[in-house]
């Protein structure tokens, strides 16, 4: 028999949009799952295979039970159903790159600017920790049903568990916890470190074996330069030892390393993950060697967190370029008050800023180009949390970026999909829309294979079988 709220949905969607009055029935979690069909949409199951017209999708207890024509996939009577002809249906999105200890804006990053005065650090973590459900709600109302956090505090592990265990509405969370840091940073807490730094090879045997027996993810390595350094810096051998320590300990290495003799390094060392672009140079004959033998690589370009630190810079916020649906009250307010700090750079600097934000951005899209050219898979990461790269909605522009570099629709898809799943370990359960996989996906109104900037038309995202209108994950009545 049908639920009143699949009632509401199959004449809503039959109308062409979802009303604002159907509630979602509550959290996913691993005791709540929902068995449903969906009919009637365009599926494209980023297996590789061509888009499957007038589909069916049946989920039993939160899998996916079957994907495919009317007569290969008979709903049961007693199954909810939803009908969604007319519309598109993708995987749920997958953001491989996040820090939820960091805000969107500086309040999170006072070495960027330092407003401690008026935003004290300890009081942003502390809040970031206690209302990471807001974050979550950004997350998939951008239709983001897993992220990895790439780097922060001990307790972005314990969002894992939460998530998991349905106290709100969350996607799926795998963390790295803190990285080993190859600078001494000082953005931590008296008694919670976010950078394990890599001193000695001591230190890193250290750090290591304290993430690897914390039950991380995977161990990453944020591989740069010390500040004010005469000449550039690297540690090969200490980056070596922290892969030595993921291999034995059966994590991926996952290496911040944006300059291509760093990157090389990474890949010598085992990185299985290079979590931003290069960005100084274009990749070598040596690079493509180093990246294609051996086990798979991936290669995350970040292409617009640049975008954010140059619209911050400038004293600017394009809100066009996000959704502002789905950032809470409080961080949108946070970020629109970025027009009226001090600072703006006069006419000649900003001239100067912007003509080398330019090169780097052309380079660094020359480099993915390059990059996926070779069969280096690409997977989508974001880096959220960084300056105006905001959780959740970050997604969108990063999708399209990488869509102006010259990758098809579909290939931005793969990379956000399926790649992403790889990147992270999870192909097994995630990133395609195949018979036993997590039902993780996302209902859009327009094609998304024609123009990724379609994937902005969200009309219901099911996380773990259980169905979430758009408009119950916005925060459009709040603001």
């Amino acid at each position: 028999m049908r639920s009143e709220l699949f009632v509401l949905l199959l004449s809503s969607i039959a109308a062409g949009s979802l009303p604002d009055a159907v509630r979602a029935q509550g959290p996913v979690s691993e005791s709540d799952q929902t068995s449903l069909a969906l009919i009637g949409a365009t599926v494209w199951t980023a297996t590789g295979e061509p888009p499957l017209e007038d589909a069916v999708i049946i989920v039993k207890d939160g899998f996916l039970e079957c994907i495919g024509l009317p007569e290969e996939c008979a709903a049961p009577s007693d199954l909810d159903t939803l009908a969604v002809h007319g519309h598109w249906i993708i995987p749920g999105l997958i953001d491989t790159h996040v820090h939820f200890s960091q805000t969107g804006w500086v309040d999170g990053r006072p070495d960027v600017l330092d407003l401690r005065f008026e935003f004290p650090y300890a009081e942003v973590v502390h809040a970031l920790r206690s209302d990471s459900d807001l974050l979550f709600r950004s997350y998939l109302c951008a239709g983001v049903t897993t992220v990895f956090d790439a780097g922060g505090f001990p307790w972005t592990w314990d969002l894992r568990d939460r998530a998991a265990a349905g106290e709100v509405v969350a996607p799926r969370v795998l963390a790295a916890g803190p990285l080993l840091s190859t600078q001494d940073h000082w953005l931590n807490l008296p008694a919670e470190l976010q950078f394990l730094h890599m001193a000695d090879r001591d230190a890193v045997r250290a750090g290591a074996g304290y993430l690897a027996s914390a039950g991380t993810d995977a161990i990453k390595v944020w591989y740069v330069d010390a500040p004010g350094a005469a000449a550039p810096q690297r540690h090969p051998e200490y980056l070596r030892l922290a892969g030595e320590w993921a291999t034995r300990a059966r994590l991926p290495l996952f290496v911040h390393a944006t300059t291509l003799e760093r990157a090389k390094d990474a890949l010598r060392a085992g990185a299985r993950t290079l979590v931003h672009s290069i960005e100084d140079r274009l990749v070598d004959e040596e690079f493509m060697e180093l990246a294609t033998g051996g086990s798979a690589r991936y290669y995350v370009p970040t292409l617009t967190v640049h975008e954010g630190y140059r619209e911050f810079h400038l004293r600017e916020f394009r809100e066009d370029r996000t959704e502002p649906a789905c950032i809470d009250p409080g961080t949108l307010e946070r970020v629109r008050s970025t027009v009226s700090l001090p600072g703006p750079p006069g006419a000649s600097e900003r001239a100067q800023f912007e003509a080398t934000y330019a090169e780097r951005r052309e380079r660094m899209a020359e480099n993915l180009l390059r990059v996926h050219s070779a069969g280096i898979p690409i997977a989508l990461g974001t880096d959220a949390g960084n300056p105006h790269t905001l959780h959740g909605p970050a997604v969108f522009r990063e999708m399209e970026a990488m869509q102006e570099a010259g990758l098809t629709p579909s290939e931005v898809l793969e990379a956000a999909t399926r790649n992403a799943a790889a990147a992270l370990g999870r192909e097994i359960d995630a990133g395609t829309l195949e018979r036993g996989k997590i039902a993780d996906l996302v209902v859009l109104s327009e094609d998304p294979t024609a123009d990724v900037r379609n994937v902005r038309s969200i009309e219901l995202v099911v996380r773990r079988g259980r169905a979430f209108p758009r408009s119950e994950l916005t925060f459009s009545g709040e603001q």
